[in-house]
Protein backbone atom coordinates (compact mmCIF):
# COMPACT_ATOMS: atom_id res chain seq x y z
CA UNK A 1 0.00 0.00 0.00
CA UNK A 2 1.06 3.42 -0.73
CA UNK A 3 0.98 6.62 1.34
CA UNK A 4 -1.95 8.17 -0.61
CA UNK A 5 -3.55 4.68 -0.49
CA UNK A 6 -3.11 4.60 3.42
CA UNK A 7 -3.99 8.13 3.97
CA UNK A 8 -7.46 7.65 1.88
CA UNK A 9 -8.03 4.16 4.27
CA UNK A 10 -7.14 6.15 6.95
CA UNK A 11 -9.70 8.89 6.00
CA UNK A 12 -12.49 6.99 5.33
CA UNK A 13 -11.66 4.56 8.44
CA UNK A 14 -12.30 7.70 11.13
CA UNK A 15 -14.99 9.33 9.05
CA UNK A 16 -17.21 6.01 9.30
CA UNK A 17 -16.24 5.32 13.05
CA UNK A 18 -17.69 5.78 16.03
CA UNK A 19 -15.48 6.91 18.25
CA UNK A 20 -16.87 9.97 19.76
CA UNK A 21 -17.68 13.60 18.26
CA UNK A 22 -15.02 13.79 15.42
CA UNK A 23 -14.63 17.58 14.15
CA UNK A 24 -11.77 19.09 11.69
CA UNK A 25 -9.76 15.55 10.41
CA UNK A 26 -6.94 16.36 8.28
CA UNK A 27 -5.07 13.28 7.07
CA UNK A 28 -1.84 13.93 4.96
CA UNK A 29 1.27 11.49 4.30
CA UNK A 30 5.06 12.35 3.92
CA UNK A 31 8.06 10.91 3.40
CA UNK A 32 8.10 9.15 6.85
CA UNK A 33 4.76 7.88 7.34
CA UNK A 34 0.91 9.47 7.55
CA UNK A 35 0.20 12.68 9.71
CA UNK A 36 -3.54 12.72 11.09
CA UNK A 37 -4.93 15.73 13.08
CA UNK A 38 -8.24 15.95 13.98
CA UNK A 39 -10.57 17.12 17.33
CA UNK A 40 -12.06 14.37 18.96
CA UNK A 41 -14.52 15.04 21.68
CA UNK A 42 -13.20 18.77 22.25
CA UNK A 43 -9.56 17.70 22.20
CA UNK A 44 -7.13 18.24 19.76
CA UNK A 45 -5.05 15.14 18.67
CA UNK A 46 -2.34 14.49 16.62
CA UNK A 47 -1.52 11.19 15.58
CA UNK A 48 1.81 10.34 13.42
CA UNK A 49 1.75 6.98 12.29
CA UNK A 50 4.86 4.80 10.94
CA UNK A 51 5.02 1.64 9.03
CA UNK A 52 7.64 -0.42 10.28
CA UNK A 53 8.32 -4.35 10.51
CA UNK A 54 5.95 -5.37 12.97
CA UNK A 55 2.90 -3.55 11.33
CA UNK A 56 2.78 0.65 12.19
CA UNK A 57 3.91 2.55 15.55
CA UNK A 58 1.36 5.15 16.11
CA UNK A 59 2.95 8.21 18.12
CA UNK A 60 -0.25 9.95 20.22
CA UNK A 61 1.02 13.81 20.77
CA UNK A 62 -1.24 16.26 22.89
CA UNK A 63 0.05 19.16 24.24
CA UNK A 64 3.91 18.09 25.89
CA UNK A 65 2.67 14.42 25.96
CA UNK A 66 4.25 12.25 23.61
CA UNK A 67 2.76 8.30 23.58
CA UNK A 68 4.26 5.75 21.42
CA UNK A 69 1.81 2.41 20.72
CA UNK A 70 2.24 -0.25 18.42
CA UNK A 71 -0.27 -1.40 16.69
CA UNK A 72 -0.86 -4.22 14.00
CA UNK A 73 -3.09 -2.66 10.94
CA UNK A 74 -4.53 0.28 10.54
CA UNK A 75 -8.11 0.02 11.96
CA UNK A 76 -6.37 -0.61 15.13
CA UNK A 77 -6.17 3.28 14.90
CA UNK A 78 -9.98 2.81 16.52
CA UNK A 79 -8.78 1.14 19.45
CA UNK A 80 -6.01 3.13 20.67
CA UNK A 81 -8.29 6.09 20.19
CA UNK A 82 -11.60 5.18 21.94
CA UNK A 83 -9.13 4.52 24.84
CA UNK A 84 -7.14 7.22 24.96
CA UNK A 85 -10.03 10.02 24.52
Amino acid sequence: MNSLEMENEIRALLGRADIGRLEGLLVDSADWGVNIRMTLNDQFVEVDLIKNWDGFEMILLDEQNRNSVQIDEIQDILQVLSLHY
